[in-house]
Protein backbone atom coordinates (compact mmCIF):
# COMPACT_ATOMS: atom_id res chain seq x y z
CA UNK A 1 0.00 0.00 0.00
CA UNK A 2 2.88 2.52 -0.78
CA UNK A 3 0.36 4.81 -1.33
CA UNK A 4 -1.76 5.29 1.71
CA UNK A 5 1.45 7.60 3.17
CA UNK A 6 1.48 10.12 0.47
CA UNK A 7 0.21 13.73 1.40
CA UNK A 8 -3.19 13.97 -0.32
CA UNK A 9 -2.87 15.55 -4.23
CA UNK A 10 -5.03 15.39 -6.52
CA UNK A 11 -5.10 13.12 -8.65
CA UNK A 12 -3.49 10.75 -5.52
CA UNK A 13 -6.33 8.99 -2.94
CA UNK A 14 -5.31 8.41 0.36
CA UNK A 15 -6.25 5.43 2.93
CA UNK A 16 -7.54 5.47 6.48
CA UNK A 17 -7.64 2.39 8.39
CA UNK A 18 -10.50 1.78 10.64
CA UNK A 19 -8.89 -0.81 12.27
CA UNK A 20 -5.51 -3.30 11.98
CA UNK A 21 -6.66 -5.39 9.89
CA UNK A 22 -10.49 -4.78 8.92
CA UNK A 23 -12.17 -1.61 7.69
CA UNK A 24 -10.65 1.20 5.47
CA UNK A 25 -11.73 4.48 4.65
CA UNK A 26 -10.58 5.77 0.76
CA UNK A 27 -10.45 8.90 0.49
CA UNK A 28 -10.11 11.52 -2.55
CA UNK A 29 -11.61 9.64 -5.05
CA UNK A 30 -15.06 11.01 -6.51
CA UNK A 31 -17.08 7.45 -7.96
CA UNK A 32 -19.91 9.51 -10.17
CA UNK A 33 -17.35 8.98 -12.89
CA UNK A 34 -15.57 5.08 -12.88
CA UNK A 35 -11.90 5.50 -11.45
CA UNK A 36 -9.35 5.44 -13.95
CA UNK A 37 -6.80 2.17 -13.55
CA UNK A 38 -4.15 3.46 -11.42
CA UNK A 39 -6.80 4.46 -8.79
CA UNK A 40 -8.99 1.37 -9.20
CA UNK A 41 -5.70 -0.47 -8.85
CA UNK A 42 -5.27 1.39 -5.09
CA UNK A 43 -9.34 0.50 -4.30
CA UNK A 44 -8.22 -3.08 -5.47
CA UNK A 45 -5.31 -3.25 -3.12
CA UNK A 46 -7.39 -1.54 -0.28
CA UNK A 47 -9.99 -4.30 -0.46
CA UNK A 48 -7.68 -6.95 -0.51
CA UNK A 49 -5.80 -5.78 2.10
CA UNK A 50 -8.80 -4.67 4.87
CA UNK A 51 -11.77 -6.52 3.37
CA UNK A 52 -14.12 -3.61 4.20
CA UNK A 53 -13.43 -0.21 2.33
CA UNK A 54 -15.95 2.79 2.21
CA UNK A 55 -16.10 6.03 0.56
CA UNK A 56 -17.67 9.26 2.28
CA UNK A 57 -19.79 12.10 0.80
CA UNK A 58 -20.54 10.19 -2.39
CA UNK A 59 -23.20 11.42 -4.52
CA UNK A 60 -24.05 8.46 -6.72
CA UNK A 61 -27.13 7.87 -9.50
CA UNK A 62 -28.30 4.18 -9.69
CA UNK A 63 -26.59 4.37 -13.14
CA UNK A 64 -23.66 5.62 -11.78
CA UNK A 65 -23.36 3.22 -8.65
CA UNK A 66 -23.84 0.53 -11.13
CA UNK A 67 -21.01 1.65 -13.05
CA UNK A 68 -18.32 1.67 -10.76
CA UNK A 69 -19.49 -1.83 -9.54
CA UNK A 70 -19.28 -3.36 -12.54
CA UNK A 71 -15.05 -2.20 -12.32
CA UNK A 72 -15.39 -5.49 -10.12
CA UNK A 73 -16.63 -7.79 -12.32
CA UNK A 74 -20.14 -8.96 -13.79
CA UNK A 75 -22.75 -7.34 -11.52
CA UNK A 76 -25.61 -10.32 -10.27
CA UNK A 77 -29.56 -9.86 -10.63
CA UNK A 78 -30.58 -10.74 -7.28
CA UNK A 79 -33.16 -14.23 -7.61
CA UNK A 80 -35.67 -12.46 -5.45
CA UNK A 81 -36.43 -9.91 -7.87
CA UNK A 82 -38.88 -7.48 -6.37
CA UNK A 83 -37.62 -3.78 -5.13
CA UNK A 84 -35.10 -3.27 -8.04
CA UNK A 85 -34.93 -0.43 -10.98
CA UNK A 86 -37.40 -1.65 -13.42
CA UNK A 87 -34.63 -0.16 -15.84
CA UNK A 88 -31.63 -1.87 -14.07
CA UNK A 89 -32.13 -4.97 -12.24
CA UNK A 90 -29.00 -5.23 -10.41
CA UNK A 91 -29.76 -2.50 -8.54
CA UNK A 92 -31.64 -3.77 -5.78
CA UNK A 93 -33.22 -0.90 -2.95
CA UNK A 94 -33.23 -1.95 0.60
CA UNK A 95 -36.07 0.78 2.69
CA UNK A 96 -38.36 0.95 5.33
CA UNK A 97 -39.93 3.68 3.26
CA UNK A 98 -43.40 2.79 2.13
CA UNK A 99 -45.13 4.91 -0.93
CA UNK A 100 -48.91 4.98 -1.20
CA UNK A 101 -49.09 2.06 1.71
CA UNK A 102 -46.31 -0.10 -0.21
CA UNK A 103 -42.85 -0.46 0.50
CA UNK A 104 -40.63 0.93 -1.69
CA UNK A 105 -37.31 -1.81 -0.57
CA UNK A 106 -36.42 -4.66 1.41
CA UNK A 107 -37.20 -4.02 4.90
CA UNK A 108 -34.97 -5.44 8.07
CA UNK A 109 -33.67 -8.01 5.84
CA UNK A 110 -30.20 -9.34 6.47
CA UNK A 111 -29.75 -9.16 10.37
CA UNK A 112 -28.19 -12.71 10.86
CA UNK A 113 -24.29 -13.02 10.30
CA UNK A 114 -24.00 -14.07 6.45
CA UNK A 115 -21.72 -13.91 3.20
CA UNK A 116 -23.89 -13.27 0.47
CA UNK A 117 -24.75 -15.61 -1.44
CA UNK A 118 -22.64 -18.43 0.03
CA UNK A 119 -25.90 -20.77 -0.95
CA UNK A 120 -25.32 -20.24 -4.46
CA UNK A 121 -22.59 -22.67 -6.08
CA UNK A 122 -20.69 -19.17 -7.28
CA UNK A 123 -21.46 -16.94 -4.48
CA UNK A 124 -20.93 -13.16 -4.52
CA UNK A 125 -17.66 -11.40 -5.11
CA UNK A 126 -18.16 -8.36 -3.55
CA UNK A 127 -20.87 -6.42 -2.44
CA UNK A 128 -21.63 -2.33 -2.78
CA UNK A 129 -24.03 -0.94 -0.47
CA UNK A 130 -24.61 2.90 -1.11
CA UNK A 131 -26.44 5.54 1.86
CA UNK A 132 -29.47 7.61 0.60
CA UNK A 133 -31.37 7.93 3.97
CA UNK A 134 -29.47 6.78 7.01
CA UNK A 135 -30.96 6.88 10.84
CA UNK A 136 -28.85 9.19 12.94
CA UNK A 137 -28.34 6.15 15.34
CA UNK A 138 -28.46 2.22 15.00
CA UNK A 139 -28.39 0.79 12.10
CA UNK A 140 -24.75 0.06 11.63
CA UNK A 141 -23.67 -2.92 9.21
CA UNK A 142 -21.23 -5.01 10.86
CA UNK A 143 -18.25 -7.17 9.38
CA UNK A 144 -16.67 -10.22 10.51
CA UNK A 145 -13.16 -10.74 9.85
CA UNK A 146 -13.18 -14.35 8.77
CA UNK A 147 -9.36 -14.42 8.09
CA UNK A 148 -8.28 -13.59 11.84
CA UNK A 149 -10.84 -16.64 13.00
CA UNK A 150 -9.11 -18.89 10.91
CA UNK A 151 -5.86 -17.67 11.87
CA UNK A 152 -6.55 -17.66 15.28
CA UNK A 153 -7.50 -21.42 15.97
CA UNK A 154 -5.07 -23.86 16.83
CA UNK A 155 -2.82 -25.79 14.38
CA UNK A 156 -4.43 -28.86 14.84
CA UNK A 157 -8.31 -27.34 14.72
CA UNK A 158 -7.03 -25.92 11.39
CA UNK A 159 -5.73 -29.04 10.05
CA UNK A 160 -9.19 -30.65 10.74
CA UNK A 161 -11.22 -28.26 9.58
CA UNK A 162 -9.80 -27.35 6.40
CA UNK A 163 -10.57 -30.98 4.99
CA UNK A 164 -14.20 -30.49 5.78
CA UNK A 165 -17.23 -29.35 3.65
CA UNK A 166 -19.81 -27.85 4.33
CA UNK A 167 -23.58 -27.73 3.11
CA UNK A 168 -25.32 -23.76 2.32
CA UNK A 169 -28.52 -23.90 2.19
CA UNK A 170 -30.94 -20.29 1.99
CA UNK A 171 -33.94 -22.21 2.91
CA UNK A 172 -32.76 -23.33 5.90
CA UNK A 173 -33.89 -21.67 8.01
CA UNK A 174 -35.37 -19.02 6.08
CA UNK A 175 -39.41 -18.87 7.78
CA UNK A 176 -37.39 -18.33 10.96
CA UNK A 177 -35.57 -15.17 9.96
CA UNK A 178 -37.91 -13.61 7.87
CA UNK A 179 -41.35 -14.10 10.00
CA UNK A 180 -43.34 -11.35 8.43
CA UNK A 181 -42.21 -12.43 5.21
CA UNK A 182 -44.60 -14.53 2.30
CA UNK A 183 -43.17 -18.08 2.69
CA UNK A 184 -41.42 -19.07 -0.59
CA UNK A 185 -43.10 -20.77 -3.08
CA UNK A 186 -41.96 -24.34 -4.43
CA UNK A 187 -40.92 -22.75 -7.51
CA UNK A 188 -38.51 -19.99 -5.16
CA UNK A 189 -37.53 -22.75 -2.96
CA UNK A 190 -36.51 -24.59 -6.07
CA UNK A 191 -34.49 -22.01 -7.78
CA UNK A 192 -31.73 -22.07 -5.40
CA UNK A 193 -30.99 -25.16 -4.08
CA UNK A 194 -28.70 -26.75 -1.01
CA UNK A 195 -24.86 -26.47 -1.95
CA UNK A 196 -21.77 -27.74 -0.82
CA UNK A 197 -18.83 -25.63 0.05
CA UNK A 198 -15.56 -25.86 1.75
CA UNK A 199 -15.68 -25.40 5.47
CA UNK A 200 -12.38 -23.52 4.93
CA UNK A 201 -11.95 -21.08 1.82
CA UNK A 202 -8.52 -19.75 -0.25
CA UNK A 203 -9.20 -16.56 -1.16
CA UNK A 204 -7.63 -16.25 -4.65
CA UNK A 205 -6.16 -13.01 -5.09
CA UNK A 206 -4.81 -12.86 -1.61
CA UNK A 207 -4.13 -16.87 -1.11
CA UNK A 208 -4.68 -16.82 2.81
CA UNK A 209 -7.70 -18.97 3.76
CA UNK A 210 -10.82 -17.70 5.81
CA UNK A 211 -13.26 -20.07 7.79
CA UNK A 212 -16.49 -19.90 5.33
CA UNK A 213 -19.38 -20.89 7.91
CA UNK A 214 -22.38 -19.19 9.02
CA UNK A 215 -24.43 -20.87 11.45
CA UNK A 216 -28.28 -19.66 9.94
CA UNK A 217 -27.28 -20.73 6.26
CA UNK A 218 -25.09 -23.92 6.89
CA UNK A 219 -28.08 -26.45 7.41
CA UNK A 220 -24.92 -29.02 8.12
CA UNK A 221 -20.75 -30.49 8.05
CA UNK A 222 -20.88 -33.55 5.26
CA UNK A 223 -20.52 -37.00 6.99
CA UNK A 224 -20.47 -35.47 10.44
CA UNK A 225 -23.09 -37.01 13.02
CA UNK A 226 -26.18 -33.91 13.11
CA UNK A 227 -26.01 -32.84 16.65
CA UNK A 228 -21.95 -32.85 16.54
CA UNK A 229 -22.36 -30.97 13.06
CA UNK A 230 -24.57 -28.62 14.58
CA UNK A 231 -22.21 -27.70 17.66
CA UNK A 232 -19.49 -27.24 15.39
CA UNK A 233 -21.34 -24.78 13.05
CA UNK A 234 -22.44 -22.61 16.33
CA UNK A 235 -19.06 -22.53 17.73
CA UNK A 236 -17.54 -21.32 14.70
CA UNK A 237 -19.37 -18.54 13.79
CA UNK A 238 -19.46 -17.58 18.11
CA UNK A 239 -15.69 -17.84 17.83
CA UNK A 240 -15.36 -15.81 14.17
CA UNK A 241 -17.67 -13.54 15.45
CA UNK A 242 -15.57 -11.95 18.91
CA UNK A 243 -15.79 -8.35 19.75
CA UNK A 244 -12.20 -7.87 18.65
CA UNK A 245 -12.55 -9.32 15.17
CA UNK A 246 -15.79 -6.93 14.01
CA UNK A 247 -16.03 -3.34 11.86
CA UNK A 248 -19.04 -1.74 12.75
CA UNK A 249 -19.97 0.72 10.45
CA UNK A 250 -22.10 4.01 11.22
CA UNK A 251 -23.70 5.19 8.19
CA UNK A 252 -23.98 8.83 6.74
CA UNK A 253 -25.74 9.92 3.76
CA UNK A 254 -23.59 9.42 1.04
CA UNK A 255 -21.75 6.56 2.32
CA UNK A 256 -20.89 3.58 -0.72
CA UNK A 257 -19.58 0.37 1.46
CA UNK A 258 -17.61 -2.23 -0.18
CA UNK A 259 -16.74 -5.27 1.28
CA UNK A 260 -15.38 -9.10 -0.05
CA UNK A 261 -17.75 -11.59 0.97
CA UNK A 262 -14.66 -14.39 0.39
CA UNK A 263 -13.00 -13.10 3.88
CA UNK A 264 -15.75 -11.59 5.83
CA UNK A 265 -19.58 -12.20 7.53
CA UNK A 266 -21.79 -9.36 7.52
CA UNK A 267 -24.74 -8.26 9.02
CA UNK A 268 -27.34 -5.36 10.01
CA UNK A 269 -28.33 -4.43 13.25
CA UNK A 270 -31.79 -2.94 14.53
CA UNK A 271 -32.60 0.76 14.54
CA UNK A 272 -35.72 2.69 15.16
CA UNK A 273 -38.54 2.72 12.61
CA UNK A 274 -39.45 6.21 13.15
CA UNK A 275 -36.47 7.16 11.28
CA UNK A 276 -36.43 6.68 7.26
CA UNK A 277 -33.83 4.43 6.31
CA UNK A 278 -32.55 3.51 2.30
CA UNK A 279 -29.68 1.92 0.81
CA UNK A 280 -29.15 0.92 -3.00
CA UNK A 281 -26.99 -2.45 -3.16
CA UNK A 282 -25.36 -4.29 -6.18
CA UNK A 283 -23.34 -7.67 -5.94
CA UNK A 284 -20.78 -8.89 -8.11
CA UNK A 285 -21.17 -12.34 -9.30
CA UNK A 286 -17.96 -14.66 -8.00
CA UNK A 287 -16.36 -18.00 -8.51
CA UNK A 288 -16.66 -21.93 -6.83
CA UNK A 289 -14.78 -21.13 -3.31
CA UNK A 290 -11.46 -22.94 -3.45
CA UNK A 291 -10.60 -25.32 -1.13
CA UNK A 292 -7.23 -25.17 1.56
CA UNK A 293 -4.84 -27.93 -0.45
CA UNK A 294 -4.21 -31.21 1.72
Amino acid sequence: MARQTASRTASFPSLRPAGENLGAEVAGIDLSLPPDQQDFAFILQALHRYGVIFFRGQQLTPEQLAAFSRCFGELDIHHMTEHVFPHLPQVRVLSNVKKDGVSIGITRGGMHWHSDLSYKPQPALVTLLYGIECPPTGADTQFADMYAAFAGLPEARRRKLQALRAVHDRNFRYSALYPGRPPLTAEQVAKVPPVEHPLVRVHPATGRPALFVAKDVVSHIVGMPEAESRALIDELEAFATRPDRIYSHKWRPGDLVVWDNRCTLHRATPYDPQYRRTLYRTQVRGEAPIAMAS
